[in-house]
């Protein structure tokens, strides 16, 4: 059926946020109810969905092509070429308004170094040039406001959001904002940007004009000093604020991308058998402790789900020799044990070396450290020092003796 532009523009005009979302997020619709569902949240109470639905595709708004209702790829280009000029203002439009500003404090540096002189052409260039300032500010500050409020709405929207594939069409949007746009643009603003330095020195000739006497300039300056403390403040803050909101979910969209993508190729190289990217000798951690598990349970369940998933292609053995039994790592507990059964050791470390060996000092030595913490009023120190000789370097160290009588 022929359509008149009148009545497409006409329906678009009135269902605009209707019809900017679905070009937005490029929406395509499987069937008339699930296109009834998306329009019933942008009607007023009462409206009837169905006959919306059937106006849109009579008008042309949406059509059915590939065999979903989706709107046109023309009508898509046209409403994003209307929404530009409502769109983010970009890091450049900001840095455009800083440099204007900066123009402005290069005419008022000089006429606040004469001051004012009523009756001559100076005093009305200066109001001037307070006047152009004023909006220059205010420009900046609802440029920024405008467009941290805009970042919250998105923030907002993707937080109540429930369609996974719109999740992450939004997430995408936000991470965007918060590279190309936030922090750009707070670099320009904050304490060391062009901003602060340009609005420095605004308010240090409006507080040499507002000290000179009684005239209209002198007032216009004390305001417009004012004005400069309490836009850059309230500008900055909008900013931070806007970052606050938005910096965490891009910081958790990129840790949880890493992982997603460190996942990924740890099951692309499960179901390819290549056993020797997974590096399970070396992931799989022993624990080294005497009461608690040989291999971490989690790792170990982990491994035990895989290789029976892949039974069919198991694993290589990480030895190819039997098993063999290993000690269990000697504690301070089985030491202290030990030492209950004997009357007096008048050299300890030598006696714990006996035990564990002397491949390396540090644990006879932590040992050492762990009993006499444990039981101090049953080890005495001595006076003397010796050498107890290690594998790689040699032990000085001050002679501790056990007296099983001091706890009897």
């Amino acid at each position: 059926m022929a359509r008149h532009p009148a009545e497409l523009l006409r329906l678009i005009a009135k269902h605009y946020p209707l019809v900017s979302a679905m070009c937005r997020e490029n929406r395509r619709f499987a069937s008339d109810a699930e296109l009834e569902s998306f329009c019933l949240s942008f009607l007023e109470s009462g409206a009837s969905a169905a006959m919306l639905v059937g106006r849109l595709k009579d008008v042309g708004v949406v059509s059915q092509t590939t065999g979903d209702w989706a709107p046109p790829p023309f009508l898509r280009l046209f409403l994003g070429e209307i929404e530009q000029r409502h769109s983010l203002a970009s890091p450049g439009v900001v840095r455009g308004w800083i440099e204007k500003l900066a123009g402005l404090a290069d005419r008022l540096e000089p006429l606040a170094a004469r001051g004012p002189r009523p009756g001559l052409d100076e005093d009305g260039e200066i109001l001037a040039v307070l006047d152009e300032i004023t909006d220059t500010l205010s420009s900046i500050s609802a440029t920024v406001a405008g467009n941290c409020d805009r970042i919250g709405a998105e923030v907002s929207r993707y937080r109540v959001e429930e369609d996974v594939r719109q999740m992450g069409l939004r997430l995408t949007r936000l991470i965007d904002l918060h590279a190309n746009y936030l922090e750009p643009v707070l670099r320009l603003i904050d304490i060391g940007g062009d901003f602060h330095s340009v609005s420095e020195r605004t308010a240090a000739s409006c507080g040499v004009l507002a000290a000179g006497p009684d005239s209209s300039v002198r007032f216009a300056a004390a305001t417009v000093a004012r004005d400069v403390v309490w836009l850059r403040r309230g500008t900055l803050r909008r900013a931070h604020e806007a970052n606050r909101e938005l910096g965490p979910l891009c910081e958790a969209a990129a840790r949880e991308s890493s992982i997603a993508r460190g996942v990924n190729r740890a099951l692309d190289a499960i179901a390819n058998g290549n056993w020797e990217a997974l590096a399970l000798d070396s992931n799989l951690q022993v624990v080294i402790a005497p009461d608690g598990a040989l291999i971490s349970g989690r790792a170990a369940g982990a491994f035990m789900i895989t290789a029976i998933a892949y039974r069919e292609e198991p694993p290589p053995l990480l030895d190819a020799d039997d098993p063999s039994l290993m000690d269990l790592p000697w504690s301070a507990a089985t030491l202290l044990q030990e030492l209950e059964n004997q009357a007096e050791v008048p050299d300890l470390l030598e006696w714990i070396c006996e035990h564990v060996g002397r491949d390396v000092a540090d644990m006879p030595a932590g040992l050492m450290h762990d009993l006499i913490e444990a039981a101090p009023d049953s080890f005495a120190a001595g006076e003397m020092h010796r050498s107890y000789a290690f594998a790689e370097l040699d032990l000085d160290a001050r002679v501790w003796a056990w007296r099983g009588q001091a706890h009897v």
